[in-house]
């Protein structure tokens, strides 16, 4: 949670004065001084900071620092932030080798000290080249401890408590977002916004160093005395001590290097449909979360407040899922949520003000935010559940690492305003929305069912009668041998 998107690069456009003749030149030639300090007036002069005017704010940004305003200096703030979904796309496919070897708890404390590490650095960074890397290593981190704990927590948590702990779990990401609005509401230096972000992120840290490991990755990887100590260890914390050095725990081992692990896609097939339709549901609600051209932080002219109510909303919609994947189960949960949004997308297309600024799009659009925000939550949920425990670090790290890429390109997709008619971007998501439940009809609905431990556990719970039988013929062939 701890690196959501620090507000360290603000540019105060109408905050400035005039300190070179040029500049009160155009102030003297201008009819109206309330409309004189925008960004047009920088930008369209060629004014530069430090020579022709100073900035008033009393807090710094790298931004201001490093002279990245106006059309070139904003293409780079734009790169500054892309290149965080490029280093987290870069380190979660680089994970989809780590968990299901080294384990969930490795991975993230790994992930935790490089971005934390990464954070901490930009304290002391003083070029524009130098936090591109950085920002290359915040995503790396970020993404790489948020999925080896997303599967930790799944693989602790009982079946008729996991959509409870998933929406707990994003609600405090939602929650950290928070904290970082408000680091950058009370700390006025950019620098420093870096150095508690990083310095909050190893306190945090501290708790994973003493949290037991997964029972279920223990066991999928033949390591029983570990998964055995887990167990003595919450017998304990429910008041109902057991030794478990004479019981005997039934279990599937299976141990594979990195190439068997995806040969497995080829061999299982409701693995490989599952994995392929996840990653393209991941993809699209990548595509839909940052593509919308109006969201949360808009609706106040304060920066700090429209982050505000952003993390608010997140946190509703979140919580939101809680009660449709209990009631309604997991895939009707889904496909009601997306129905929703695809109404919102329709619901923006008419030009209806609703006073002042605010349209019948406006208002749609944030309905569509929510529900994008609520499919971003239950997808997490559906896919750890569908995948089998000894392939889920790889299968959450290659549907997170598919959404980064669709991240990046949200962010393009709504260029398609500038250029277009608004219509244009907003029929192109309700297609994506409409393919994106076409996915979800097809998949299983794990809804109240154990998660499955290997590829052949997802057969049997699919139902998958034809292939399970041919497998352990197999087996039992293979025995005769």
């Amino acid at each position: 949670w701890y690196q959501r998107r620090v507000r360290a690069g603000l540019i105060p456009y109408t905050e400035w004065e005039c300190i070179s003749s040029k500049c009160f030149d155009l102030l003297a030639n201008n009819t109206d001084s309330t409309s004189f300090y925008t960004s047009e007036t920088i930008c369209d002069n060629h004014l530069i900071a430090g020579q022709d005017f100073n900035w008033t704010i009393n807090r710094t940004s790298f931004s201001m620092d490093w002279g990245l305003y106006c059309d070139g200096g904003e293409a780079k703030f734009s790169v500054i932030s892309s290149f965080f979904f490029v280093g987290a796309a870069l380190g979660l496919v680089i994970s989809t080798a780590v968990y299901d070897r080294l384990g969930r708890r490795i991975g993230a404390v790994a992930g935790n000290i490089l971005g934390g590490t990464a954070t901490l650095a930009g304290f002391w960074v003083s070029s524009f080249e130098a936090l591109l890397v950085l920002r290359v290593l915040q995503g790396m981190g970020m993404f790489v401890q948020m999925t080896g704990m997303y599967c930790w927590v799944v693989e602790l948590t009982p079946t008729h408590l996991r959509s409870f702990a998933n929406a707990f779990f994003l609600d405090v990401w939602a929650v950290g977002y928070v904290l970082v609005t408000m680091y950058g509401y009370l700390i006025h230096s950019w620098r420093y916004i870096f150095l508690t972000a990083g310095i909050t992120n190893y306190i945090l840290m501290i708790p994973i160093f003493f949290f037991p490991i997964s029972p279920r990755f223990a066991l999928v990887r033949g390591r029983e005395k570990e998964a055995k100590n887990t167990l003595e260890f919450f017998s304990k914390l429910c008041n109902n001590e057991t030794a478990m050095d004479d019981v005997n725990l039934v279990f599937k081992e299976r141990k594979q290097n990195y190439l068997e692990q995806i040969k497995d896609f080829l061999t299982y097939p409701t693995l490989r449909k599952h994995t392929l339709l996840g990653l393209l549901g991941w993809f699209i609600v990548a595509v839909l979360f940052y593509g919308f051209s109006f969201s949360w932080v808009h609706i106040s002219s304060n920066l700090y407040t429209g982050h505000l109510i952003a993390a608010v909303s997140k946190i509703f919609a979140y919580s939101l899922t809680l009660p449709l994947a209990n009631t309604l189960g997991r895939r009707k949960a889904m496909l009601t949520t997306l129905a929703i949004g695809l109404f919102s997308d329709l619901l923006a297309m008419p030009d209806v003000s609703l006073g002042g600024n605010f349209t019948l799009e406006s208002a749609a659009s944030l309905l569509g935010d929510m529900t994008c925000s609520a499919a971003f939550c239950l997808i997490y949920l559906y896919t750890s559940e569908l995948a089998p425990t000894s392939h889920r670090g790889m299968i959450m790290s290659m549907s997170s690492a598919t959404a980064r890429v669709g991240s990046f390109a949200g962010t393009y997709v709504s260029l398609l305003y500038t250029i277009t008619d608004r219509r244009v971007p907003l029929a192109l998501f309700a297609g994506m929305t409409c393919i994106f439940m076409v996915a979800i009809w097809f998949l299983s609905d794990s809804t109240g069912k154990n998660i499955p431990e290997t590829p052949l556990d997802v057969e049997i719970l699919a139902g998958n009668t034809d292939f399970v039988d041919k497998q352990h013929q197999e087996l039992k062939n293979v025995e005769e041998d």
